[in-house]
């Protein structure tokens, strides 16, 4: 290895976080430095930062002089282990309250550019089993059937669900077609002796919509409860 690209390794060996953006980006790509770093920061130009790459094609990142197929490769691979790594942390989680939904959940929602209605399934301890994606694309009544949204429940014998999706403009206001949704879903789950915990709407920078919150679900089942007094 060369004196730039043993520097730079031992630099994330020592002391990771401290690394700049392009530095990182820089061992990702691969090569003498010194000659990737300036790669680097023409990707972060372009993309807008980091947190925008993960939503570039393959063409858009070899349109980046230096970036072949190869190196555009490598960093889907970057961005798809971290997003792996957030989500395994998931599974056997305790979900208690809404804050618990959104901590667990927001990895799988980050690179969703459309709603995608997600629901966990829980064991009697409020612990995930696993989380099924019910739907793809504009969320209304007719995608998400309560026979659908609950298939997986039935078969796993799940104490209780919680169903969570995300809203692509940032927004967590609840929709009409989410209200009815919830309403639908509250009854059936009463129906077949499976309780809808809550109903989480992720937006953008933290930001998250919950029903049990709200007081438009009865959260307080054997543990699970909402965040704020109603």
């Amino acid at each position: 290895m060369n004196l730039s690209g043993l520097i730079s390794s031992m630099d994330f060996i020592c002391d990771p976080g401290n690394m700049k953006d392009e530095d990182l980006l820089s061992l990702i790509l691969a090569g003498n430095c010194r000659f990737t770093r300036p790669i680097a920061c023409e990707l972060l130009r372009k993309a807008g930062g980091l947190a925008a790459i993960k939503d570039m094609s393959i063409e858009e990142l070899m349109e980046i002089p230096g970036i072949g197929q190869k190196r555009a490769a490598s960093i889907f691979a970057a961005f798809e282990i971290g997003r792996r790594a957030l989500i395994s942390e998931g599974k056997g989680v305790k979900l208690s309250c809404s804050r618990d939904v959104y901590e667990a959940m927001w990895p799988l929602m980050l690179a969703e550019d459309v709603e995608v209605f997600r629901c966990a399934l829980l064991d009697t301890k409020l612990r995930m089993k696993k989380c099924d994606v019910i739907s793809r694309g504009t969320l209304n009544a007719s995608i998400v059937h309560p026979r659908d949204a609950f298939r997986s429940a039935v078969r796993s014998s799940a104490y209780g669900v919680i169903f969570v999706h995300n809203h692509p403009s940032g927004e967590t206001d609840p929709s009409f077609e989410d209200r009815l949704i919830t309403e639908r879903l509250e009854k059936a789950g009463r129906i077949i002796g499976i309780p809808l915990l809550d109903h989480v709407i992720i937006g953008s920078h933290g930001e998250y919509f919950s029903f049990a919150d709200a007081g438009l679900i009865d959260g307080d089942k054997s543990g699970y409860n909402a965040m704020v007094l109603r």
